[in-house]
This record gives C-alpha cells, structure tokens and sequence, in this order.
C-alpha cells in the first residue's frame, strides 16, 4: 500500500502561528485533512505586537530596561556613598548628624568656601562637602554627544537630546568665563533666588542648570588644592586621587557589545562543538550545540562598504523613455556617477554679501533624475524609477571627511583609497543542472586597509578618549600638532561613525563582490559571479541528499537579535516537531506576515502610509454621504482613481463626472495590465476607463489597445503628466506602458521576498528537518481563500451566536435588492481560526500555480490552461478572468469539509513564562593587596517580568490612622489633594479653567510673585491598601519610607478548610517570587509539608509567611493566567463532550483565563481575538466592548468561588496540536 504524501501549511503571524497538514492522493490533490488549528503566542505586553507592526522603536520592554537602569544607577550611588563613607571614617572627615541636615543655602555656601583659597574648612565640614559633590557628579560627556550637539555641516541640531546637551555645554562656557566653580555658582544662585514660602519656609527656584562632569571634576581638584594646605598629612597625593579616581568619579567602563554584532550570511560556517551553558539552576554544564562563526558584518560608515552601497544602487538604476524603451548606462557614464557620489558640492558665493552672516552650509551629493541627466549631457526626455526619486545619497564617509579637511591641502591625500585586486578560484554551480565549474574572478586584496582614507577612518571609528584620537592622528598619520588643536580635532572628534551601525555584510565578501560591481552587473548577478546564490533556492539533487535532522534544534536567545521574532520561530519549531513525530511532514509550505518580513524602517514607513490612507479614505466616505450614498470599500476605491486620473478616463481623456463614478453609469475599475495575463490584483495595476474602453480593451495590456486605436501621443503625454504630478506611481506608470513581453517573467516571486533575512532564516531553519520547504505569498493566499470559497465559513459559523449577542445587522450589497443578515463590522481577522483556513490554503498551493502565475502573459500558458478548464454552465465564475477559472477548478476540499474540520478547532495557548530562572552575576573587585580578581556570583535568582508597578507610593498619618499617599502630575490628579491649602487652590484653579477665565493647561502658581509653580500634588490613594504596600526604601532609623504596588498575579489557589468551606489564595507575581527565594513552592499543594518546611528555617520574613495556607487546610485547585477552562457546560455533557472528543460542544464552551483578582475571575472565549478593553476607533467617544451576554457570551465575569462552581468551571489542557486533556 502506498502512503499518501504529508504537507504542513504554515501561516506564520506577529503573535500566531495557523497550521494545517493535509494528505494528498496519488495524483498529488488534497485529499484530506489530518490536523488543524492556530497556536497564540502571548507577548509579555498587551502592546508588543502593535509595536512591532508600526515599527516603533522604544517598546514596553525597553522602557521597563530603562527603569531598571535608573534603579541600578541609584544602587550603585549607594555602593559609592558606603565606600566614600568608609573612606572618610577612616581618616576622621566622616561629617556627624548636625552637618547631614544643614539647610540647603548653608550647604552650598560651606561648597563655596571650601573651594576658595585662605579658607580652611574643619575635617568634617570637608567631609561634608565631598558627600555633596558625590551625590550629583555632573553629566558625563560621550564622543557621540559631539555630534548630537552640532551636525556635520556645523548647524545646531534642535531635537529635544541635543538642546540638552547644548545647554550642558552653555552651562559649562557660562562657568568658565565667570571663573567660578559648580558650589560657588549655586550658592549664588540660591541667594538671589531665595523666597518664602505661604506655609512660612523658604523657597528656591533655581531650573534646568545641569554641569558637565568635568565642571565637578575641576571643582574637586580646586577644593583639594585649597585645604590641601591646612591637612598636608592626611590631605596626601595618594588619597586624592584614590577619593577622586576610584570613589567619587569612579566609572564602570562599559561592557563590549562585540557579541551582539551578527555574522555575515555569505561567509559564516557552522560546527558542531562542545560548549559551556547555564544548566537553569545558576551552574555551567557542556552540551554539544552547532556552533556558528566566521567574519562579522561590516559598519555602514567603513569606505569599503560606502564604496560598494553605492555601485550597487548605481547598477540598480533604470531609465526609460517616453516610448518605454530603456536606456541604457555606459561603463563610462556608471564612472562619472560613482565619482559624483564620492564628492560634495560647494555652495556658490553669494552674489552680494547678506545683511546678517550665516554659517556656510556645504552640500552632501544627492543624485536625482536631473542631475544624472546634467552628469551626463543627456538632453531627451526620460524617466527613472523611485530609486532616482528619492535620490541617490552619496558616500556619507568621505564626503563628511572631505568637508573637515577641505581647508587643510597638505591632508587632501587621507581621503586617497586606491583598491589592488588579485585573482581567485571559484565554485559556480548550474541552478538547473547542478554541474559545478570553476571560474577565475577578481577579488580586493587587503591591502585597503593600509589606505589613507580607511587608517583615517579607522581612527576616528575605534577611538573613543579625544586625548587618545589626537595621538593616532599625529603619530600614525602624521598630522600637525597645531593645525589640530586650531580646530581641526574638534571637527573630527564631531564625526559620529558608529551610530549609522551595521551593514548585512563582511569586509571579506564586499572584496570578492566589489571588482563584479565596478564591472556593471547588478547585486544578484555579482553574488552569482563569486560563487554565491542570493536566493535561498537548492536544486533538485541539493535537495535529495541532504541529510536530515530528527528534531530541528531551537533558535539560541539572540541568534536573530528581534526577540519577538526568535519566539514565534521558535514556537514554529516546537509545532512542526510534534507533528513530525506524529504523522510524518514530507513538504513544508509557508507563509510569513508582511511584518515578520520587514525591516523595522519599512514597518515604520507602512504604518505611516496606512495611517494617511486612513485619513484619506474618512475623507473620501464622507463626500460620498454629501452625495447620498453608502461609502463601500468598492465605491472609495472607484473615488479614489477617479481623482487620481483627473476626474476622465485614462484611455480615452473622456470627462467622467461624480455621479458616474459613483453609481457606476459609465465609469468601470480597469485591470491595465489583465489578470489573465498578469496575477496582479494590487492598486498599482487598476485604472478608471469609461464603459467603452473597458469593453474594448479586452484581453490587452493598456498601451496595446492604446496603440490599436492610434491614440498614444495624447495617452502618453496623458500618463507622463501624471507622473511629473505624482499623481500616479513610477510603478503603475511603468505598468501603462508595457506590452505583453516587457512583464517580467518572475514578477510574481520577486513579491516572495525570499531574499528578506526573516524568511531566509524560516525557510533555513525548516530545511534542516524537512525535505522540501517553499514558500508562498499573501495575495495569492487571499485570492484562492475566496476562488476556493472559503471566504464566508468563518462568518457563517459565527453568525447565530453574534446573533445571540445583538451585534448582527440586515445589510444588501452594492447591486442586491435583498438583505442578509450579517455580523456588524465583521472581519474574519476577529477569530483565531482565519490562521488555519489561511494555512489550509498555503498547504494546498503547489508551486506549479505560482509558476503559472509567473508564466501566464505568455500565449502558451493561456492555452494550456483553456484546454484545462472544464466545460461548465454558465454561473458567476462567468465574472472570472481565464487565469481564476483555471484557479477555481484546481483540486481542493469542500468548504463543507473544511467547515466541519474549523468548528472543531481549540485554540492553542503558548503557557505563561517562568517565575525566575539562576543566573550568574559577574563582578570585578580589588583585593587586599591591590590585585583585581574576577568573581563570580551563582545562583542569583532572576525575576522573568514585572515584579511592581512603576508608581511610587508613600505613607501619613493622616487624623489618627495611616493612608497611603502618591504624587500625580497637576493636571491628571487621582483622589482627595493631602494639602487642605492646596486642595482649595486647585479646586479655584480648576473653576477657572471650566469657566475659561484660564487656558487649559495654565501654570499654577502658590505665591503671587509666581515664582513657584505646582507641578506635582500629592493625593490619597486607596490601592495599594496599607497593609498591601511592599515597602522598598527605609530612612537612616529602619522606618519604611517608599512603597509600591505588586504587579500582576500569578495565580489563584483554591483550599479546603477542615469545616469543607472553600476559599481562595491570590498570590501576586511578588510573592511568588519571593517563595522562590526562600526554597517554597510556588504553588502550595501540600500546606502540612509546607509549614513543616518552613517552621524549622529562622531566615523567612513574616510578610512570606503571613500567605501560607494554614496547615490543616486541603488543596483544591488552582488557576493562572492564560490557562484554559470549560466554563458552563452541564457536568454530565461535559464528561460525555470529553470522552467522545465532541470538539465542537467543547469549542463552544473553551475560555482562557484573562484576569485574576480577589473573589473576581474574567475568562474570555479561545476564538476571540479583540480584547475587550480595547477601544473603538470608529466612534469619538470611546466605548468598552464587553459583550458578557449571548449563548456564548464573548467574557465570563465570575465573582467568587461559589459563582465559579456554578459555572462548572473545569480546568483543561490544550497542547500545541490543539488536543485537549483534563488536569
């Protein structure tokens, strides 16, 4: 018996993975489905995945990285605070009580004399005065913060990071020129500021004077040479600069990112090694891991790597003619480009000196349609593409370097890089074939980087200390001491090289690539030309031999550098193993989310379009409701290329007017190029034609029925004048004007984007277990969803419970006279399950379709495929073009099977993360005797999420009892004000601002001088209770003084109580931690053992030992987050649903945990994808959907643990295939 074929169809998105695995028949037809389903992937933000699609930078993650920084820098001021106090204690300047309180004023007055000469300070006072310096030590410099403060062509930037480090660096030309020191300038800023108070205290306003740390650094070395005369013996040499060096201005240096710099893909191997890695319990242990090695990617600012971007865009450029004929680049032409780009031009003299000097601006190359035709003498009209649109940028190296040295002739040579090449020996194996021949290539030596222009570069790369850089400079290149300090240094060291980051490939592989750049072939060709495939494509007998993994190894943490990415791979990983190991993949076919395939600049620059065509299309749907109708998708659409092409037909110049267009009497949406010849249902290939065109037009690309009705000089001068407009798109004008043989033959595959570095890595990593892997897109994923009708089974299996809900409406089609009853605001993307359908249809697409999606402008193919098509009676496929009638016929399983096969789905959930993990903490410190050792901390217990809320709170005595008081911005106050003075006072301020006496947002001031403003109010809060707060900061006497909240909770426990009462347990994600720390279970199963446990150990605070169950009480059950529940379903049908497999009864009553709270449970339906505190970005006003009604109502909001058992809520286990299991 033969065994029919198995395909995985993957459908891999942002947060979840749709897999669908078939088998075929003997003919290679879907012949049945043997498993389905979607696996979720909860991010560690509700955010992450909108983030990561608009392509924002600064993520949850990051900004929680950034406060964990904060935290660290005041833990290690701590550190420096004890050392400095040791330190002083030692030698008797460790300041008592008395000198800890001074008043402010009389603090930075002791400051001011300290540092100046006669003065002599007691022991103490100078003790005193080194802790305040030591608390704020100034901002201190990096070589990047130069050119954050002024650009490259010597203009001040004026984003919000340089304005403050232009201040800084006025704060610091404001000392020096008044001669004075940081205490000294304060002192004397406090007293002219001092004020009192209404409360009768005094006041200072003294804003946004921050120093840099070398203003703090020559203040100490001013005290020390002060007082140094008064105290010789104690005040020695050695314990200056042991107090200044390694105490006070003491700076951890920073730790190498070398690691984190990826390998480049053409030149990186892999071997299988033995290595060292964390066993999870805070040891080392050595595992055999394919190892991957080899050169790493090269800076984007290196002159080898400018030198290639820009042959590589320069052999990218496309030229056309009015007539569509290319026009070709010369070999001399390329040259005169390249040099261009590798230059700058001076701006001209003005003809008249101006009133009032401005600074010279010197213009960076950017190569534009003009001035290519301006560089090469080209007088006939031409188009390009939007690479030349843009315009080309120049080399960003060089020209920044030639700008510097421009006014230093005897340094014009560092901008030299002359380029040796010798000959190598490649492998070039034939794609179709697969013979392998060798070939003789040139290749750079090298020797490039004994080049001035690259050791220049290098330098100022590499080079952090400007002490350091001058010396390269004048030692290595021999540059002149005074012509540096002239100026000159300050320029250079100005230049930030290391933020443009890196590039995606070696210095080694551009050496081989650049000699078949410079000879004109374009990046793919040249890659080729060394022995290299761009793509990722194997042959035939490639893939016939290679060898196998059982299991495909999981991605190390970082290997990809985008962590949302590595753990949907991951997870892709972990599905397509277990289905190995239980049915056997033969061929896997995958799709990947435009996002996953995207850089983050496109994802940013996608979100942008999708944003203003949002806006545009609001503005378009309302001037269809001015005209009295409906805005459909289709009737927005038809607007929009009516505007587009001038409000006529684009064929003909026939004025169409709004109501034509609108109700469709003589306007048609127009193919230009026809699906029948190209697969290209995008905006980019429709027009608007009048009716009679567009039946004319036929089976013909637009410029062949053009030139068939003689009409192609006004056509032309038409399309051309639209372009100069920018009305319309270089792409869709290249599409006007093409015949049937100038479509490309892999138009198709080119929208694959094989070639993206994601999909590289997915198609790699499924090859390493699966014998053939290919990849598909999402149009053509989309257009056979609905060909094959699988559009409506999602809508029709959900119709009767929104139904239940009211959230259904009576709506007819555009061209309908009847009402349907439909879903409100449906989307298919609203059910998990739309991941499967898609993978179902991936798995059923052969290659063989995409590759007559690629071949059908030729006549052949077309006739092929009307030989194919079965003879049928007419029905609405009548509508389709050749190519969907072929489409539609291709085998593929009944939307009756599939139905049935999708209401059985149970959606899968990616369980929660770890508590905490061991780690290891590696430190440097001294010994005794001076010697700096490597220590190395095991064990370290590693908290994996939030362990508190950001807020800080703090607590009063507020008549008689304690409450808990936080501090709220003045215009987003929350609660009672503490203050009964300032309460009033805003209470006037915020009538004023209802009545408009005041603007929204006006300061608010507590004096009439107005001199000090409420910014921040304190107010009292009722969460966190106050024996809820977690007291993290006490003051000199132990008494607790900052509190915070516990983040979120880590699960619910049910106990017994020996009188058969059931109660619950919440346990915070603190205190879970907390058990961790101290060897406790995280979730207490067995309350005697547990006591037993603990009542022997001295070590366990209270505060973990007050959340213990009592000893006598009897475990029950417990919950966590996103854990699944069978929620009110009869326990009788429920234990019959379980024992049958009856998924679809199990599907209809599957909820996944969403929120714990005390004596409050909120589970939400496994389908669901929109969360229901999520807003609706339709309406103004925004409203909560929180539909908790229904035969399946879309949220369970159960209160208690008596609620819960009448829900006969049952806790369930959905594994990675979808198959469910009771715990």
């Amino acid at each position: 018996m033969l065994m029919s074929k198995h395909v995985l169809g993957l459908d891999l998105g942002v947060g979840s993975i749709g897999w669908c695995l078939i088998a075929l028949d003997a003919q290679g037809d879907p012949a049945e489905i043997l498993g389905m389903g979607s696996r979720v992937v909860p991010l560690n933000n509700a955010t992450d995945a909108a983030d990561f699609s608009i392509g924002k930078a600064f993520t949850a993650n990051q900004e929680r990285t950034a406060r964990r920084t904060m935290r660290r820098g005041f833990a290690r001021y701590q550190l420096r605070r004890y050392r400095l106090r040791r330190e002083l204690e030692k030698v008797g300047m460790l300041p008592d009580a008395a000198l800890i309180q001074l008043p402010l004023l009389e603090l930075w007055e002791l400051r001011e004399r300290a540092a100046t000469a006669g003065e002599c300070l007691t022991l103490t006072e100078l003790g005193r005065v080194l802790c305040h310096i030591n608390q704020k030590r100034g901002y201190r410099h990096v070589k990047s913060d130069a050119a954050a403060i002024v650009g490259d062509e010597g203009e001040k930037k004026k984003d919000s990071n340089s304005a403050y480090l232009a201040g800084i660096r006025a704060n610091d030309e404001k000392l020096q020129d008044e001669h004075k020191t940081v205490g000294q300038y304060f002192a004397e800023q406090l007293r002219r500021s001092q004020s009192e108070s209404p409360t009768g205290g005094i006041s200072y306003r003294i804003k946004d004077q921050i120093f840099s740390r070398q203003r703090y650094i020559d203040e100490y070395d001013q005290i020390m040479a002060a007082q140094r005369v008064h105290y010789p013996d104690i005040l020695t040499d050695e314990f200056i600069w042991m107090l200044r060096d390694e105490v006070i201005f003491m700076q951890r240096p920073l730790k190498s990112c070398k690691h984190l710099v990826s390998l480049c893909e053409f030149e990186k191997q892999e071997k299988v090694m033995r290595v060292q890695q964390d066993d999870g319990k805070g040891g080392r242990q050595l595992v055999e891991r394919k190892v991957k090695f080899g050169p790493k990617v090269a800076p984007k600012s290196s002159p080898l790597f400018q030198l290639c971007r820009i042959y590589e865009a320069v052999n990218n450029i496309r030229l056309t003619r009015p007539d569509g004929s290319p026009r070709d680049i010369t070999p001399e032409e390329r040259d005169k480009l390249v040099a261009y780009l590798q230059t700058y031009e001076a701006p001209k003299p003005p003809k008249r000196k101006p009133a009032k000097a401005k600074p010279v601006k010197l213009a960076h190359p950017k190569l534009d349609l003009d001035k290519l035709k301006e560089l090469l003498c080209i007088e006939e009209e031409l188009f390009a593409d939007k690479l030349l649109e843009e315009g080309l940028k120049g080399d960003a190296t060089r020209i920044a370097l030639s700008i510097i040295l421009q006014p230093y002739p005897q340094y014009h040579h560092l901008l030299d890089m002359e380029l040796e090449t010798r000959m190598m020996t490649v492998q070039l194996t034939d794609e179709e074939t697969g013979e392998v021949t060798e070939r003789e290539v040139a290749v750079v030596t090298d020797s490039y980087v004994r080049q001035p222009l690259y050791r220049l570069w290098h330098i100022l790369y590499s080079i952090e200390e400007r002490d350091a850089m001058r010396r390269a400079l004048i030692t290595q290149l021999g540059m002149k001491e005074e012509d540096l300090d002239g100026g000159l240094l300050d320029q250079l060291y100005r230049l930030d090289f290391v933020k443009s980051g890196y590039g995606n490939k070696s210095a080694k592989f551009i050496c081989k690539l650049l000699p078949q750049l410079q000879q004109g072939l374009g990046y793919s060709e040249a890659c080729a030309a060394v022995g290299y495939r761009h793509s990722n494509s194997s042959t035939s007998e490639e893939i016939t031999e290679r060898t196998l993994l059982e299991k495909i190894p999981l991605l190390q943490r970082n290997e990809l550098r985008q962590p949302l990415v590595e753990k949907i791979l991951n997870q892709m990983i972990n599905l397509v193993n277990a289905l190995k190991a239980e049915y056997g993949i033969d061929e896997v076919r995958v799709e990947l989310a435009r996002e996953l395939k995207m850089s983050r600049e496109e994802r940013e620059r996608m979100a942008e379009g999708n944003r203003r065509r949002e806006k545009e299309n609001k503005a378009i749907a309302e001037k269809i409701r001015e005209c009295g109708l409906f805005p459909t998708k289709s009737r927005i659409r038809k607007y929009m290329l009516w505007e587009e092409a001038g409000e006529k037909c684009l064929y003909c110049g026939q004025i169409l007017t709004l109501s034509q267009c609108l109700n469709g009497d003589d306007m048609e949406v127009e193919h230009i190029i026809p699906k029948s010849v190209l697969y290209d249902d995008s905006y980019g290939n429709k027009t608007c034609a009048c009716r009679r065109c567009n039946k004319e037009k036929g089976n013909r690309t637009a410029l062949e029925y053009i030139r068939a009705k003689g009409w192609e000089d006004e056509y032309m001068e038409r399309i051309n004048g639209l372009l100069d407009k920018k009305a319309i798109s270089y792409s869709k004008h290249q599409r006007l004007r093409w015949l049937k043989e100038d479509i490309p033959s892999d138009f198709l595959e080119r929208q694959l984007r094989l070639t993206q570095y994601i999909s590289r890595q997915a198609m790699a990593i499924l090859q390493q277990g699966i014998r053939r892997v290919s990849a598909s897109e999402g149009g053509v994923t989309a257009r056979l969803r609905s060909l094959w009708g699988y559009d409506d089974i999602l809508h029709t299996l959900n119709l009767d419970r929104y139904d239940s809900m009211g959230e259904t409406e009576r709506v007819s089609r555009e061209g309908e006279t009847t009402e349907k009853l439909r879903i409100k605001d449906w989307s298919k993307r609203k059910d998990h399950r739309h991941h499967a359908i898609d993978a179902l249809v991936v798995a059923s697409t052969r290659q063989g379709y995409i590759q007559r999606l690629n071949r059908v402008s030729s006549e052949s193919e077309r006739e092929a495929m009307s030989g194919e098509i079965e003879v049928q009676k007419a029905t609405k496929t009548d509508k389709l073009s050749l190519l969907e009638r072929w489409l539609t016929q291709r085998p593929h399983l009944s939307v009756r099977a599939v139905s049935d096969k999708v209401a059985e789905i149970l959606i899968s959930y990616r369980p929660g993360k770890r508590v905490v993990t061991r780690g290891r903490n590696i430190y440097r410190k001294k010994t005794a005797d001076g010697r700096e050792v490597t220590c190395v901390q095991r064990g370290v217990l590693v908290p994996r999420g939030e362990l508190m809320e950001a807020s800080l709170y703090g607590k009063i005595l507020s008549q008689g009892r304690e409450r808990i008081v936080k501090r709220y911005p003045l215009h987003d106050l929350k609660g009672e004000v503490v203050d009964p003075r300032l309460r009033e006072l805003i209470t006037t301020y915020n009538q004023e601002i209802t009545s408009k006496v005041k603007a929204k947002g006006a300061p608010l001031y507590l004096d009439a001088a107005e001199k000090q403003e409420v910014r921040s109010v304190r107010c009292y809060v009722t969460q966190p209770s106050v024996a809820k707060a977690i007291p993290i900061r006490f003051d000199e006497r132990g008494r607790a003084i900052t509190f915070v909240q516990s983040g979120s909770n880590h699960h619910l426990a049910i106990y017994r109580t020996p009188k058969g009462k059931l109660v619950e347990s919440i346990v915070s994600f603190w205190d879970a931690v907390n058990r961790a720390r101290y060897g406790l279970p995280l979730i207490i199963k067995y309350p005697r053992k547990a006591m037993e446990q603990v009542i022997q150990r001295e070590d366990i605070p209270k505060s973990v030992l007050s959340l213990l169950p009592p000893a006598d009480y009897e475990f029950v059950e417990v919950f966590q987050q996103n854990e699944m529940a069978v929620v009110g379903l009869p326990e009788e049908e429920f234990r019959r649903a379980v024992d049958t497999q009856d998924y679809r009864t199990l599907s209809e009553h599957l909820y996944r945990l969403k929120g714990i709270s005390s004596k409050d449970y909120e589970f939400h339906y496994h389908l669901d994808t929109d969360d229901p505190d999520e807003t609706d970005s339709s309406k103004k006003k925004k409203k909560r959907v929180r539909n908790t009604s229904g035969r399946i109502p879309r949220i369970y909001r159960i209160r208690g643990i008596g609620s819960l058992q009448k829900k006969n809520v049952h806790k369930v286990c959905v594994d990675l295939l979808g198959r469910i299991s009771l715990l």
